[in-house]
């Protein structure tokens, strides 16, 4: 498995001992950092944005190539893959324009409304029923990709900027940003309300990471020295840590038990999610600042042999494999179907045994003390993972995993004093169907919010095509009565025409009459005068 750092080039390391396979450059010159990286949902492919130029796909199966190229966009700024399939990837640009281009046809599949904002960050949720984008103006949109249309736009708190921005794949829509502020703050894009918002650091927020196996815990990296781990349900900090240089990116290996984080000096750091103390392993990755890390994704190793070659696309029966393997490796064991992980431990466990999580400034620097090993355990806990004394036999994650052990208790906790915990079937039967009824009510919420935003989406459907049903009706109208008004001008201007006519010959006939009477006038005023002229004389 490899993980991939990012920073004037892009460097493909071996996990966990950090050496480089592959060192690749985009383009044909250095001119800045590179944008963004993001792995397809098996692995095998890594979409990049440079720094300047066009969006490349390279492939790391067998060997590094160049698979790809997206010329169809000017100044590409971000790139992700879809999580349900590698053929289709989100595109943001500099001039405020998201799309989803669909790679093996090479076209165009979804164009969402443009904004007049540089695009920073885009990602999609679980599902990939939503899109999401983070703008340089500190907005974050919300696109629907069964409408096509922006169903929601976020705001950091207290803040005009996003840093940093990212989903979880795994579970719930769930989206995470942060600001220059120092402010994180976490969005249910189901409700678009906001459900975890806190002051995480004292500069500017750098990078954001969920948890594979529990997701309401994430941890944040600040330009402040620090880096925290936050649960979001308790909407606390578990712990704090002072590093000696600005973390710029972070991110879990894909069992959970490791994570790794880039320096501002170039450095990357891997620590031990048992132990968050001190690195397990650090190494010089790149001369300048780490700007971006990523895992590769699980199901590369357990589905290797199913792609035969990079450029052919997985069939529906691969990525149905691909998707189920990906369950299976977000942290599901016997023990958590049993519901006898992290959240039931305490029932089993003796007085002395069971941890309860106290409050930890957020501010907290944490060091080798009483307090500090406490806190190390509650992030056990939180992250489903016991320390290298306590470890729990679980179901194999993969094909490619380990034999099990035949004769292992499913519910086994071993310590240097070798106690064992017994549980009896009723015990077993009890956590069973607790952790069933919890998975329904899950389940439950989860259809009831699909239901709800079907209902909404036919709704609106069905609004617009009665708008579209009346305005087809005030067209039609309007121009049966525009026909009707061109008749009644046609009739009125004919019936003008005659009455016109009529009235010339009126006319005419009046200046005959008038012609007859002043002739007949002057006939009798000259009768007249010549009768007075004789009388007269």
């Amino acid at each position: 498995m490899f993980f991939a750092s990012a920073s004037t080039t892009v460097k493909f390391h071996e996990y966990p001992s950090g050496n480089v396979v592959h060192n690749y450059q985009p383009g044909t010159k250095v001119e800045g950092p590179i944008r963004s990286i993001s792995w397809s949902r098996d692995g095998q492919w890594l979409a990049l944005v440079p720094y300047s130029g066009i969006t490349e796909i390279v492939s790391v199966k067998n060997q590094l190539k160049l698979l790809n190229t997206i010329q169809d966009f000017e100044e590409p700024s971000c790139a992700a893959f879809q999580n349900t399939t590698r053929k289709h990837i989100a595109l943001g640009t500099k001039n405020g324009q998201v799309v989803i281009y669909d790679i093996k046809t090479r076209n165009t599949k979804k164009r969402f409304p443009r904004t007049s904002s540089f695009i920073t960050h885009v990602g999609f949720t679980a599902k990939d029923t939503h899109c999401v984008a983070s703008c340089r103006n500190g907005d974050i949109l919300l696109y629907s990709n069964v409408t096509n249309n922006l169903s929601c736009t976020f705001k950091v708190p207290k803040s005009n900027s996003v840093t940093c921005l990212r989903t979880n794949p795994q579970k719930r829509n769930l989206i995470i940003a942060g600001s220059n502020e120092g402010i994180i703050s976490l969005w249910d894009s189901n409700t678009n309300k906001v459900k975890f918002c806190i002051e995480a650091h004292k500069a500017p927020v750098t990078s954001v990471a969920f948890s594979p196996v529990n997701s309401d815990l994430i941890i944040s990296t600040g330009s402040d020295r620090q880096f925290s781990v936050y649960d979001i349900i308790d909407n606390k900090c578990i712990a704090s840590i002072s590093v000696e240089n600005n973390i710029t990116a972070v991110d879990f290996s894909p069992d959970g038990k490791y994570f790794a984080m880039g320096s501002q000096n170039g450095f990357v750091y891997i620590y031990d999610s048992r132990n968050i103390q001190e690195p397990i392993h650090s190494f010089q990755a790149h001369k300048s600042a780490v700007k971006h890390l990523a895992f590769q994704s699980q199901a590369d190793v357990s589905n290797s042999s199913s792609i035969s070659d990079p450029t052919d696309f997985p069939s529906n029966e691969i990525i149905e494999s691909i998707h189920t393997s990906n369950s299976v490796e977000a942290g599901d064991s016997f023990i958590a179907a049993l519901g006898l992980d992290k959240n039931n431990t305490a029932d089993s466990m003796g007085p002395e045994e069971s941890i309860k999580s106290p409050e930890v400034n957020k501010w907290t620097v944490l060091t080798d003390t009483p307090s500090g090993h406490n806190s190390t355990k509650i992030l056990h806990e939180k992250i489903g993972l016991g320390d290298s004394r306590k470890q729990f036999s679980s179901t194999p994650k993969t094909s490619n995993s380990q034999n099990l052990i035949p004769s292992a208790s499913p519910i086994v906790n071993v310590n240097q004093k070798s106690i064992t915990v017994n549980a009896t079937m009723s015990d077993i039967q009890a956590a069973a169907k607790e952790a069933v009824k919890e998975e329904l009510r899950s389940t439950v919420e989860e259809l009831k919010s699909d239901i709800k935003f079907q209902s909404m989406h036919s709704t609106y459907q069905m609004k617009r095509m009665l708008l579209d049903l009346q305005m087809a009706m005030v067209k039609e109208f309007i121009k049966v009565e525009n026909f009707c008004n061109g008749i009644k001008d046609e009739i009125t201007i004919d019936s003008r025409s005659d009455g016109n006519s009529s009235l010339l010959e009126e006319n005419e006939q009046l200046k005959r009459r008038i012609e007859e009477l002043e002739q007949q006038i002057a006939s009798l005023t000259q009768d007249h005068i010549l009768q007075n002229g004789e009388n007269g004389v």
